[in-house]
Formats: structure tokens, sequence, C-alpha cells
């Protein structure tokens, strides 16, 4: 509990601090992420509510949070499976709890439970290599560029890079 904080899987019932927690990710870094602010603030509450057990209790998704002493969200990542293969999404800490570990303590319980629940060998995430922080705690973690580029479909001329890292010993 370094900082006081707390990282965990999110609980289904935490659905409006999660919506919070996401709205404010998207509004303070748009070229973070595959979304965009207008699109996720139009969700009706059943879609975050789901979201959030699926986050909760799935087998092939899940959204692990950092709570604050205070029981506050102060950062989240998430994976989804996309044909048997895990994607990570949505790695985010507030501005004021940044560089504190956080985002380090999130990969490491999110790899950990990819590691334990997918038969796959290998899990990918799609950056904005702007994004510096995030690609340094991704680099971290052991992933590695692959040579997929796409545009930030939301803010073009922004791209995205797709990194890989593999289970086991590096190759």
């Amino acid at each position: 509990m370094k900082f006081g904080v707390t990282v965990r899987r999110i609980r289904e019932d935490e659905w409006k601090a999660f919506r919070s927690l996401r709205l404010d990710a998207l509004r303070t870094d748009p070229l973070a992420f595959g979304s965009t602010l207008a699109r996720e603030t139009a969700y009706p509450q059943e879609k975050w509510q789901a979201w959030c057990k699926d986050g909760a209790t799935g087998k092939r998704n899940a959204t692990f949070v950092a709570t604050s002493p205070s029981g506050e969200l102060v950062g989240m990542v998430g994976t989804f499976s996309a044909e048997g293969t895990p994607h990570v999404w949505g790695m985010w800490t507030r501005p004021a709890w940044r560089n504190r570990g956080i985002g380090h303590r999130l990969m490491e319980h999110l790899l950990n439970w990819i590691n334990r629940s997918f038969a796959t060998r290998s899990v990918i995430l799609d950056v904005n290599p702007s994004q510096a922080a995030a690609v340094s705690i991704y680099t971290a973690n052991r992933f590695r560029f692959n040579g997929v580029e796409e545009a930030l479909g939301h803010d073009s001329p922004a791209v995205v890079r797709q990194m890989v890292r593999h289970f086991g010993p590096e190759p």
C-alpha cells in the first residue's frame, strides 16, 4: 500500500466513481485513448453499470483500479479479450497522483491476472507514442513495439502503435 494507495479489481457498485474517473481521463488526456469524452459522456447508466460488473467479475475482461486512502478512484487499467488474446486498455492515473509508481502497480496486477486467466502467452496494447509516461511503463513491463501502427481515429494525424508482451522468458 505504497503512498496509501491500494490496487484491486473494481467493484460492481463503483460505476459512478468509475464513470467520473474515465471521463476525467478522456478530458485530461484525450490523445491517450481510442474513445472521446463526447462519446462516453453520452453512455447510458446501464452501460457504465455493465462495464463495472464485467470488470469486477468477468472471466475474460477485468478492470483494476487504484484507490486513495479515502477510497477515491485515482487510477485504472483494464483488459478485454479479442479472439482469445487479451488487450490492455485505459491505463490512466489522475495527475495529482502521478509519479508514485501507481501505473506500474496497476500494470503488475493486471498482468498477473492475465497470466492466470488466459492460456495465451502474449498480451497486446495500443499506445500513442506521444504518451511518454505510458510507453515507459509498458516498456518496463516487457512490452515491445511490433511495427503495427494506425491512425488514432478521432484525432488524425495522431497515431497509435501496437505493443506486445510475451509471458515467460524474454525471446
